[in-house]
């Protein structure tokens, strides 16, 4: 029962509870564990057309910030060169995919704080980007970084010296093991690897419908070992499994893998895909995909550990939804 209360809320909700997410109005921001920072805002709640302008500022003094725009149409139609008005600037010829400059950039920042919202237009449609909560989502993007007070702060500049900025955090460092190919036989050994996890987890094989079993893939993930994923949660358009760690012959031994997340707790399996070494996971907030929140676990030759971590939390009708990092890695 228990489980099946978690799975229905995953199935559901669909966001990871550890996501690192503040929202205002029709502002998000995230910042990862090396303080990189994205910001995402949309058309208003209630508006039409998708539209999406992403800022990301990198950590450290007089760290880069970028902006990116993306329009779409919701009739699946090609969209034109874009015209965007704010305050006194109009740019024409923009792409419905488009990269500003750092000069457009330094330009389109102080326009949109002292602006409500920003009008593009392909000369069919029109598109309203809301910046109702941006000064908000800003200055938490500031704070974060600790430039609140610097000349270098977005929101609320002062007179702090830039070098009192934190330096960036080092990505901890991931390597992973090479991936192993399959051998002949593999797939063999899925029953009895099976049989013995149905003893240690029984409440995976009720919950499934009248005479199903439920669906298991098995992968090699070094000379020795296998690993078994166990989908035991279904729902409209995702799923939810386990992941175990079996040795490649008798007695298996399967025990399950620990996915820890970003604030080291366990994660969550949702739609989870396994290739070449890298377990992933993206639970969609809804069925049209438009938001959602993901991870990935590189394979190291002894464990899974966090390689990247993600959230796209508004559900505005962009496909693929956008997302706002909160973990990364260097590998080696």
């Amino acid at each position: 029962m228990k489980r099946t209360l978690l799975a229905a809320a995953l199935l559901a909700a669909a966001l990871p509870a550890w996501a690192k997410i503040y929202e205002f109005k029709d502002w998000a921001i995230a910042c990862d564990n090396i303080r990189h920072c994205d910001a995402n805002g949309t058309q208003a709640g209630e508006g039409d057309n998708p539209v999406s302008l992403l800022l990301s500022r990198d950590p450290g003094p007089d760290g880069k910030l970028s902006a990116r725009l993306f329009v779409d149409d919701p009739d699946q139609g090609k969209v034109g060169k874009l015209t965007l008005k704010v305050g006194k600037i109009k740019w024409s010829g923009l792409s419905s995919e488009h990269a500003f400059s750092p000069s457009q950039t330094a330009q389109l920042l102080p326009a949109m704080l002292d602006a409500d919202e920003v009008a593009l237009s392909d000369g069919k449609l029109q598109w309203t980007l809301s910046l109702a909560g941006l000064k908000a989502a800003l200055l938490k993007m500031d704070d974060l970084q600790g430039r609140v007070g610097t000349p270098g702060a977005l929101v609320r500049k002062g007179g702090k010296p830039e070098s009192a900025v934190p330096a960036a955090q080092a990505a901890p460092l991931l390597i992973p093991a090479p991936p192993v190919a399959a051998k002949p036989g593999d797939q063999a050994l899925l029953p009895a690897i099976l049989k013995q996890l149905r003893a240690m987890d029984e409440e995976c094989w009720q919950e499934q419908p009248e005479g199903e079993q439920p669906a298991s893939d098995l992968y090699r993930l070094s000379a020795s070992q296998l690993l078994v994923l166990l989908q035991c949660g279904r729902g409209a358009y995702q799923n939810s499994s386990t992941a175990w760690i079996s040795n490649d012959a008798p007695p298996f031994r399967p025990r399950k893998a620990k996915l820890l997340n970003s604030d080291g707790e366990e994660g969550f399996l949702i739609n989870a895909a396994f290739d070449k070494g890298e377990l992933s996971s993206y639970a969609k907030g809804r069925g049209i995909g438009d938001c959602g929140g993901g991870a990935s676990w590189a394979w190291t030759g002894r464990a899974f550990q966090l390689m990247s971590e993600e959230n796209a939390p508004q559900c505005r009708g962009i496909g693929g939804g956008v997302s706002l990092r909160s973990w990364v890695t260097r590998q080696k």
